[in-house]
């Protein structure tokens, strides 16, 4: 069984993130068979499933949305102002 890492004030996915390392790294400790190249492609692909299962979570929630398109909008007038000088 794994433990929780120490609470030390720090964010619900810092802490789910070393969980996870952890993890990973007891499953794959000590191998050497010449695959580490396809694991990490493995995983790269798991954690992109995640980032846009993220996003379009994000996107559905209103506030998010709203937010989103303020400050985009933000930025961009910025920098159109920034490139008419």
């Amino acid at each position: 069984m794994m433990n929780d890492p120490p609470a030390n004030g720090s964010a619900t996915g810092d802490k789910l993130r070393a969980l996870e390392d952890e993890r990973y790294a007891q499953r794959h400790a000590g191998r050497d068979d010449g695959l580490e190249g396809l694991r990490e492609i493995s995983r790269a692909w798991s954690e992109d499933r995640t980032t846009a299962y993220l996003l379009r979570k994000s996107w559905a929630d209103p506030i998010s949305r709203w937010f989103f398109i303020v400050v985009t909008t933000v930025i961009a007038l910025g920098l159109m102002y920034l490139f008419a000088q």
